[in-house]
């Protein structure tokens, strides 16, 4: 369809050029009573071959007028015309390529060379002479046009709505270039703004084929916005076995009880519910709850319950997309405020290909720790202030993904004792065995050194300083519409030389997630 499309869209440049050639070649010589030479008899022919679409022909009358007689950078062009109308696309740039050597300001050429590189699916090749007709000024419709196809081929979303504006200003052009601008504004999620453009064209010629194309499309815009729901659900319920019972309310730069050094079974209850306000555009701004219940059968001490609220304005560019997340968290334990904490984390994440994506990002903190500390070395209440840097790479048609990425966060806190440098990497993946069963194992190393002596209430030790390894595999399986099973486990390693907090921990369980 889009070979078809391009054919129609230059077919008006190139029959105005084929009739003036057969009239140079045909009526002027005659009319001065001059004999036609053969050269010139089959360039005619050729030509005439050309504009009743008689390919075949037209090529063998251009060729042997290639080969007889003089190679003129005119005879170039249309070989590469009549090439391309065959779709023997290699061929049609080797002769558009010879008909610019010889004429480097045939701009016809050049136009209809960029037009072939896009048909071979090469924009970053037809780039380079699409603008150069766009600073000469050349047909700047028609070059505005393929700009944006080649923008549009490259994922860049946003300039390629530009070009196809400026291509909607010729008349010829406006249905196709309104359909091209609703595919790319479809692409950046303005899935409103991509309807009205759609619908346009739609007015411009109601019995187009082009029009019946942009009507099914619409349809599809319509159906995709009435799933497009802003509110999102996830419940979930686990059972686990914990060989070494602790708790890390937030993340690793949370504070930590002491490990019990004892096991139990944990029955875990989560709650997500989010709402989107601005569904279906670039912009967002996303309001969420997270609820977080532990409860162990022996050892109460380390059941928590944690509320997190969030609000997260969002915006999505043609190549990135910008999170600005804002959280407030209370955590509860063995029924006793326990901590709160306040976490803004913008984040950007920018796609250097369709496959290979950057995020980088910030992360501001001010943790409080409610619960009596036995000295004030042990006040774990802080500052922190971090950032990380990670790469994305999506296969299997973005179902699967590798991540990496290294941070660094300072934790400032009350108390000496906790007051460190925290230096991690993590590294995971997903990959689907199927549409219904996927594997996302994971690996985090940390590194903890902390900035003081550490007080033990007694007297002061040497600094601490923990190495921390976090492997981890969890078994994705979708049993039903909407449910997910989840085999996990995970293995953790405390490394320090504070004995206190050198332990082993694993934990092995299952999780059942319901996702509306």
């Amino acid at each position: 369809m889009k070979v078809a499309r391009r054919e129609r869209f230059f077919n008006h440049v190139w029959q105005v050029l084929v009739w003036l050639a057969v009239a140079a070649n045909l009526i002027m010589p005659w009319s001065a009573g001059a004999q036609i030479p053969s050269e010139d008899v089959l360039l005619a022919q050729g030509l005439r071959h050309l504009q009743m679409e008689n390919y075949d022909e037209a090529l063998a009358d251009l060729q042997k007028a290639w080969e007889k007689g003089s190679k003129t950078p005119e005879k170039a062009f249309y070989l590469g015309i009549v090439h391309f109308r065959l779709t023997q696309y290699d061929q049609a740039v080797v002769f558009m390529e010879r008909a610019l050597r010889l004429a480097p300001t045939f701009q016809e050429a050049r136009l209809q060379l960029a037009a072939i590189l896009l048909a071979l699916e090469k924009p970053a090749e037809a780039l380079p002479h699409l603008q150069q007709l766009e600073a000469e000024g050349y047909k700047p419709a028609q070059t505005a046009m393929l700009l944006g196809q080649a923008a549009l081929r490259q994922k860049k979303y946003s300039p390629a709505v530009g070009y196809f504006r400026e291509a909607a200003t010729d008349p010829a052009l406006a249905q196709e270039a309104k359909i091209q601008e609703g595919l790319a504004l479809s692409q950046q999620d303005r899935q409103t703004e991509a309807r009205w453009a759609l619908e346009q064209a739609i007015s411009l010629n109601p019995t187009s084929r082009e029009a019946g194309f942009a009507q099914r499309y619409v349809e599809a815009l319509r159906r995709r916005q009435q799933e497009l729901r802003p509110w999102h659900i996830r419940l979930g319920a686990s059972f686990d076995y914990d060989s070494n019972v602790s708790i890390t309310p937030g993340d690793v730069a949370a504070a930590k009880i002491i490990p019990s050094g004892k096991g139990d079974v944990v029955f875990t209850q989560l709650g997500n519910f989010e709402y989107d306000f601005f569904v279906g555009t670039p912009y967002g701004l996303v309001a969420s709850y997270n609820l977080f219940m532990t409860w162990h059968r022996r050892l109460t001490l380390y059941d928590i319950m944690s509320h997190t609220l969030g609000l997260t304005p969002s915006y999505r560019f043609a190549e990135g997309t910008f999170w600005l997340p804002f959280r407030f968290n209370y955590t509860d334990l063995d029924s006793n405020k326990y901590w709160t904490s306040y976490t803004l984390t913008p984040t950007y994440l920018h796609m250097l290909s369709p496959d290979l994506g950057l995020e980088t990002g910030l992360r501001l903190v001010r943790n409080y720790f409610w619960w009596l500390q036995p000295f004030p070395q042990e006040n774990r209440s802080s500052r922190n202030l971090g950032g990380n840097l990670g790469m994305y790479y999506f296969f299997k048609k973005q179902q699967a993904y590798v991540q990496s990425r290294i941070s660094y966060e300072y934790y400032q806190a009350s108390g000496s004792n906790w007051t460190s440098s925290i230096y991690g990497v993590l590294l995971a993946a997903l990959y689907p065995v199927t549409d219904t069963l996927r594997f996302n194992p994971s690996l985090e190393l940390v590194s903890q050194p902390f900035d003081h002596q550490w007080f033990n209430g007694a007297e002061y030790l040497a600094k601490r300083r923990d190495k921390i390894m976090v492997a981890g595999l969890q078994i994705l399986y979708k049993f039903q519409k909407n449910f997910d099973l989840n085999l996990h486990y995970y293995y953790i390693r405390a490394d320090s030389n504070i004995p206190l907090y050198d332990y082993d921990r694993q934990i092995t369980g299952v999780l059942v997630e319901y996702r509306y």
